[in-house]
């Protein structure tokens, strides 16, 4: 399922090839570090994550919240039909805010 991931620097297109509750397993992940703070964007699901492991074009992502069930099927449906946009500057902002830990 296709998916938006975002950083603060740049967003660009990945593969989510796994979802649970709490996390997923992604193709296409490009330049990202151990612990990058990430926000993941699929339909109308946004939703802030953490890169937990790296292995080639693969990473593993920690979401910040746990997803209920309406989340993770309502996530794997809109995946199929999502478009990757970047971040307005509100979003911006939240994301600087709560990579500085000011909405957590």
């Amino acid at each position: 399922m296709a998916a938006a991931l975002l950083t603060l620097e740049r967003s660009h297109a990945v593969e989510i090839i796994e979802v649970s509750a709490a996390g997923a397993r992604i193709r296409g992940c490009g330049p990202v570090s151990l612990e990058q703070d990430l926000w993941l964007k699929v339909g109308t699901i946004d939703v802030l994550a953490t890169v937990a492991w790296i292995a080639d074009d693969l990473c593993g992502v920690t979401f910040e919240r746990t997803l209920d069930e309406e989340e993770q099927a309502h996530l794997r449906h809109e995946a199929r039909h999502s478009l990757v946009t970047r971040l307005t500057p509100e979003e911006r902002l939240a994301a600087l805010d709560w990579k500085a830990c000011t909405a957590r």
